[in-house]
């Protein structure tokens, strides 16, 4: 038995070991270890060419894509890294590659260099996920034991020596290999202890390297518990056009609001720490109707009493954010609890991932419930270095103003009548951002807008919060679909009106606000598509054929369409490429035997139209037999005695005879 061959095994059964401790999943791990056991049988072996080798290992990497598009993997009880989901997906291919170099024929003997390169792969792949206790333990010990089965495995991977005169070892020999094998652990151990203690920088680095426009976590910057800012505007640096939310409405959405924050000081907005979880109720209040997924759980925010409802279903790419319009009472989503903070922002930690969320939200606006004191002088604080200036600029703004709803109306005229927008600004080294804004009036972005309205309001005894989200306004033409870019990220205030309740403050100038207009009808379409097969991917997770099948219509149709078009594309391709072929070797022929085949062409056809063809193997001479036309006969004989003909005098006059005689042919009604 091949030593090297039992060292992968002993490998490869440590992946699969690991794979299965971390994903707590066993037939997968379980069905590459029965395989590669397999492969000490040298009858299911096969030699793979090289070609073989490259569409097996595409079909392979299809395959695994398909599945994780369609099901990905359910982590239930440990805490999920940036991308587990799609790093456990591409494991699994790797290490299906390694079983299948196990099954090459052409590595009987010797495996090759590369297959515990792929187990080092796959093990940073399965690293990708945040573990405590236990686990981690694990991992670094199944790490540990991988470098040392590695080192072993190039040991016995060269070819045996031929046997030469033993001669005495010096201690030197014992010494400088023992060195290298406390090399070896010293090594195995460091990159087990490294992967685990420095796992989140190594994620955060992964993240970048395979969506380099999304820059990394900052991007979410804006909806954090913290937004410097600024820190909003990085969403349109991060793909203005990357779709964020789809929402399937019959009502415009509007503003979606992502993150509250109640503190300002040192140019940071700081939202409220604490949740409090939403009541489950078993059935929806009455009035609603319905169209959602059949595994989730009705959550209950607020008041909840309306006949007539509006619903929206919302697709999320931002992972336990919750983007919902002010004031939203009732949320069906598949999780297990959702959140809401002092400020009514919805979370959840336990919602599924890829699955929608759907909000209902009374037509007719509820009678507000009052506020707590305590909760609204919170929403007075003030920065204690704040200008003098600012606080003359306050009265300068709201005199005359007697009422909330007046000063809120009078600051929105203020900003969008007085200042000029732009995405970024320049501030001045040394100098308090928000202070420069509001008295030297320099362009700026909707960060600056709404944190220049709270602090007015505050300062005119209004209680109000800085808000953060997406406006939803864009449709798409073909599914009829609301979407949020990041290009609308957006900024805005809330103020408290007693009159009203909470009150959407929007100051920025129309130049920044979201803007209305849909990209080209050919993104529209793949936007269109993409939407669909999430739909389709959710709709067979939960069993639901009949939507799968309705959603289903698109991706068949253009899938149907995508074979058909490949396959014409490749017989017009090779169509084209016989006939420049033919042409080609056409061309290598003397002058005179061009014309000649020309000219037999030519006939051919001419007794095609009598139903006289030749048959598969036919010459010309026992054609010539079969025709009862004497002329054409001879015509034919005639041709097949001059095909090899040198090229002289002759063989043209014969060329011109056969060409006159082809004309008399063609005068004749019936040959």
């Amino acid at each position: 038995m091949n030593a090297q061959r039992t060292i992968a095994f002993t490998m490869i059964s440590l992946e699969c070991a690991t794979f299965g401790v971390l994903s707590e999943t066993l037939f997968f791990p379980f069905s590459i270890i029965v395989l590669a056991a397999l492969s000490y049988v040298p009858l299911l072996r096969y030699p793979f060419s090289r070609r073989q080798v490259f569409w097996t290992t595409s079909m392979l990497a299809i395959l695994f894509m398909a599945k994780y598009m369609m099901y990905q993997h359910e982590f239930g009880l440990d805490r999920l890294a940036i991308r587990t989901p799609l790093a456990y997906a591409a494991a699994q291919f790797v290490i299906t590659v390694q079983l299948r170099q196990m099954f090459d024929r052409h590595f009987d003997r010797f495996l090759p260099n590369s297959f515990p390169l792929f187990g080092i792969v796959a093990y940073i792949l399965i690293g990708d996920i945040l573990v405590y206790g236990s686990k981690g333990r694990y991992y670094q010990v199944l790490v540990f034991g991988y470098i040392l089965l590695t080192g072993m495995f190039y040991q016995w991977g060269h070819p045996v020596r031929k046997p030469v005169k033993p001669e005495k070892k010096r201690w030197s020999v014992y010494v400088f290999r023992s060195g290298i094998f406390v090399v070896i652990c010293l090594m195995g151990w460091l990159t087990a202890t490294g992967l685990d203690r420095y796992e989140r920088e190594l994620d955060q680095l992964y993240y970048r390297l395979i969506e380099p426009r999304a820059g990394g976590l900052t991007s979410r910057a804006g909806f954090s518990t913290i937004s410097r800012l600024g820190s909003l505007s990085k969403q349109f640096d991060a793909g203005a056009e990357q779709i964020k939310l789809r929402v399937q409405s019959t009502d415009e959405p509007g503003y979606f609001r992502g993150r509250a924050f109640v503190q300002f000081f040192n140019s940071e907005w700081h939202s409220e720490i604490g949740n409090h979880n939403a009541a489950i109720i078993a059935v929806p209040p009455a009035g609603v109707q319905a169209s959602v997924p059949q595994d989730g759980t009705w959550f209950q925010i607020g008041q909840a009493q309306s006949s007539n409802w509006i619903e929206y279903q919302v697709w999320s790419e931002e992972a336990g954010h919750i983007f919902a319009p002010l004031n939203t009472p009732l949320v069906y989503a598949v999780a297990h609890s959702v959140q809401y903070d002092s400020q009514d922002i919805l979370t959840s930690r336990s919602m599924e991932s890829g699955f929608p969320y759907s909000l209902y939200f009374p037509r007719r606006q509820l009678p507000h419930r009052p506020e707590p004191e305590p909760a609204l002088k919170r929403l007075l604080q003030l920065p204690y270095n704040i200008s003098p200036e600012i606080q003359k600029l306050s009265h300068e703004v709201f005199a005359g103003c007697h009422t909330p709803a007046a000063k809120i109306e009078r600051v929105q005229a203020y900003f969008q009548n007085g200042y000029e927008y732009e995405l970024g600004i320049s501030i001045p080294p040394g100098v308090d951002p928000i202070t420069y804004f509001l008295l030297e009036k320099p362009k700026a972005h909707c960060e600056y807008f709404a944190s220049g309205t709270a602090l007015l309001l505050r300062l005119a005894g209004v209680p109000c919060r800085y808000v953060t989200g997406y406006v939803v306004r864009e449709r798409n033409h073909y599914d009829q679909y609301w979407v949020a870019r990041n290009r609308h990220a957006h900024a805005w205030v809330e103020a408290w009106d007693p009159e009203r309740g909470w009150v959407t403050v929007e100051s920025t100038p129309s130049a920044g606000q979201p803007e209305y207009y849909a990209p080209s009808g050919t993104r529209q379409y793949w936007e269109s598509f993409i939407g669909q097969f999430a739909r389709l991917k959710t709709a067979l997770q939960q069993g639901q054929w009949t939507l799968a099948l309705a959603e289903a219509q698109l991706p068949l149709m253009l899938l149907v369409l995508g074979v058909v078009l490949w396959f014409v594309l490749r017989w017009v391709f090779y169509f084209i490429l016989k006939i420049v072929q033919e042409r080609a070797a056409f061309k290598k022929y003397p002058v005179h035997i061009q014309e000649l085949h020309l000219l037999l062409a030519q006939m051919d056809r001419l007794l095609a139209k009598q139903k006289l063809v030749r048959k598969p193997g036919e010459t010309l001479m026992q054609f010539s037999r079969r025709i009862q036309n004497q002329a054409v006969s001879q015509w034919y004989e005639t041709y097949a005695r001059s095909r090899f003909m040198a090229e002289n005098e002759s063989a043209t006059v014969l060329v011109i005879q056969l060409r006159q005689q082809l004309q008399e042919c063609r005068g004749q009604k019936k040959l």
